[in-house]
């Protein structure tokens, strides 16, 4: 009899992380969504200004931005990943 409630509560807990999985993973996507967003603004802003820099002279900081932008779209690509996975 022990081991028979033992393993009731092992399924009792098993369903209790399930549930807190479900929970987690629907808050996940508005938040991993709003990550996308945000990135993307900045990206765009970064490739913006690297430009501009680029335009007045200044390569080598512009080098540099468009490196973080490089980046940054990895970045956007893996979150994008890991909301379809959500």
């Amino acid at each position: 009899m022990k081991h028979k409630n033992e393993h009731g509560n092992h399924q009792h807990e098993n369903e209790h992380e399930n549930q807190h999985e479900k929970l987690g993973t629907q808050r996940l996507k508005p938040l991993i969504s709003h990550w996308i967003e945000h990135n993307t603004g900045h990206l765009e802003k970064i490739i913006e200004y690297a430009r501009i820099l680029e335009e007045s002279g200044a390569s080598e900081v512009a080098e540099h931005l468009n490196e973080a932008a490089e980046h940054l779209q990895k970045s956007i690509e893996a979150l994008k990943s890991a909301l379809r996975h959500v």
